[in-house]
């Protein structure tokens, strides 16, 4: 237990899980504790959208999360009339064209399962009471159940600890923001009735919302809500039939709740801390913003915060990159829980319109818009979280023209390796933690042997940082690291030019982006993330 560790992971949820998994697999000694005395049972999360499945793909454990969760198509909603409007994601550019509805003690349990492969087991019933922090360390005063206290020092700590987060509240950190002033009613049940399971099904009403989620085994999540508590006052006991009457008078429908594993009343606030570093500590997930569930935003946003920390702070550690580069994970992270919580707060207040005429608006203009093939799809794209980028970003240079830019996403696709017959995934690629360099060489035997030429000189000046490899639209070439773009596609979808340069981060977005002559700018690029890091031979070009 004792042994030296790099970084310390406080609180074992998903974003907690997911942090300590993504340092490992980087290589990143860590320790993860939690107060709980076990995994919790209730279901609370429940979606994971597709970009959170291409990141598990890259993690190495999509496949164990699609076998255990339930697909769902889209969301479907609805007024008195009947439908109103859908949001489908079958046009989302990914291979996951579908979300998965997975109770968030399953994905724990996965991600426990994951980090154990990496020789590392949450440890529990500890708590964090006294958190200090030097120019060099963290240091951390952890009591176990019995009472006693232990000092832990680490390089950095990292806080995945939620929305009562004791690490916040030891920085004395603001998080500011407020509640929402309805109670919300929560059953996770089954149904009897006429309601297809491959939806989230929304119903809108002058009473109030009714949302339905299906998950594995026939059962669903119902969520409602209900008239403002005094805000002092104790939420009581949730009985069955008092959210089956609410759901018949919303729905009109004679669909009937049965067999409840879990009911409860709960309000929700929506909050953030403004900076999510204070000097050798982080803060990820709810710990550093918490949302309303509508969209189910709130767990896929942590998961995505702890994905673009691990790879940043593994440089650092490994002393590969200057401690420079992590003040990027404010920078990038942060104006997207900003854009979540506005997104997740406008859905609430549309959901929950009181009044007649603004309901009447909104049932009007639902079918409308949703109804747009453009606008349906930059919904879908924005509730998968596919449409996020750092466009913005300090790290991220060489943006362009092209759809696909520096800061963006990058696009999965298929490629072929001449030993191998089975097509290989850019997601599976970026599976081994590193850069992944792609020169663009068209069909031509002469700027391939360029390309491969600034691959090797690439690879010789930064040994073990990046995986480079020349992508050759046909299936023949004469030197190695090739990846065969057999069809072309790969250049289709990148918009590559001949002789295009492209580099993906670990986390799977473009960190730069160019041309055939912006060969001295990659150069450039490099040096600057990989500080220190300088060219041993004469820059050419």
């Amino acid at each position: 237990m004792n042994a030296p560790f790099d970084v310390l992971v406080i609180g074992a949820g998903p974003v907690g899980l997911t942090m300590a998994c993504e340092l490992a697999r980087n290589g990143v000694k860590c320790r993860i504790i939690d107060k709980t005395a076990a995994p919790a049972s209730t279901s609370r999360a429940l979606a994971i959208f597709p970009r959170t499945l291409e990141m598990f793909q890259m993690m190495g454990m999509s496949g164990p999360v699609l076998e255990a969760g339930h697909p769902l198509d889209g969301v479907a909603i609805y007024g008195r009339s009947g439908q109103i409007g859908h949001i489908g994601f079958s046009s989302l550019p990914s291979r996951y064209r579908f979300a998965i509805s997975l109770p968030q003690s399953e994905t724990e349990r996965l991600l426990m399962d994951h980090l154990a492969g990496f020789g590392i087991a949450v440890e529990r019933e500890r708590e964090l009471v006294d958190l200090s922090q030097s120019a060099t360390a963290a240091q951390a005063v952890i009591r176990n159940s019995d009472g006693l206290e232990e000092r832990l020092e680490s390089g950095w700590l990292i806080a995945c600890d939620g929305a009562h987060s004791s690490v916040r509240h030891l920085l004395n950190l603001p998080f500011e923001g407020a509640a929402y002033p309805e109670t919300f009613l929560l059953a996770d049940v089954k149904i009897e009735g006429h309601l297809d399971h491959i939806h989230i099904h929304l119903f809108l009403t002058g009473e109030g919302v009714v949302g339905i989620f299906p998950f594995r085994g026939d059962r669903c999540r119902i969520i409602v809500n209900t008239q403002t508590e005094a805000e002092d006052q104790p939420l009581g006991e949730l009985r069955l039939d008092e959210i089956q009457a609410v759901v018949k008078s919303r729905t009109n429908s004679e669909m009937r709740l049965v067999d409840p594993v879990w009911l409860s009343r709960f309000r929700i606030s929506h909050r953030k801390i403004s900076d999510f570093r204070v000097g050798r500590v982080f803060l990820a997930g709810d710990a550093a913003h918490i949302h309303s569930p509508a969209g189910g935003q709130g767990m896929n946003t942590g998961i995505q915060d702890a994905v673009n920390l691990a790879w940043k702070l593994a440089l650092v550690v490994h002393k590969k990159s200057s401690d420079s580069l992590l003040n990027s994970y404010n920078e990038e992270r942060e104006p997207v829980a900003k854009m979540v919580l506005s997104l997740t707060d406008r859905l609430t207040r549309m959901a929950t319109l009181q009044g007649a005429l603004g309901q009447q608006l909104r049932n009007a203009l639902l079918p409308l818009l949703t109804g747009i093939h453009l606008v349906e799809d930059r919904i879908a794209e924005t509730m998968s979280e596919i449409g996020i980028h750092y466009r913005r970003s300090s790290i991220v240079s060489g943006k362009t023209g092209h759809a696909v830019q520096a800061g963006d996403r990058a696009p999965d696709c298929e490629f072929q390796l001449e030993t191998v017959q089975e097509p290989l995934r850019l997601l599976d690629l970026l599976q081994k933690p590193a850069h992944h360099l792609l020169f663009f060489a068209d069909a031509d035997a002469d700027l391939a042997a360029r390309s491969n030429a600034l691959r090797v000189e690439i690879g010789h000046n930064f040994p073990g940082f990046i995986n480079a490899f020349v992508v050759i639209r046909g299936a023949h070439a004469n030197f190695s690291s090739v990846l065969f773009d057999v069809d072309g596609a790969a250049h289709s979808l990148y918009e590559a030019e001949p002789g295009a340069i492209v580099l993906i981060r670990p986390d799977g977005y473009i960190g730069f982006r160019g041309g055939a002559k912006h060969a001295g700018a990659l150069r450039e690029h490099l040096e600057r993330i990989f500080q220190g890091r300088i060219y041993t031979e004469s820059n050419p070009g």
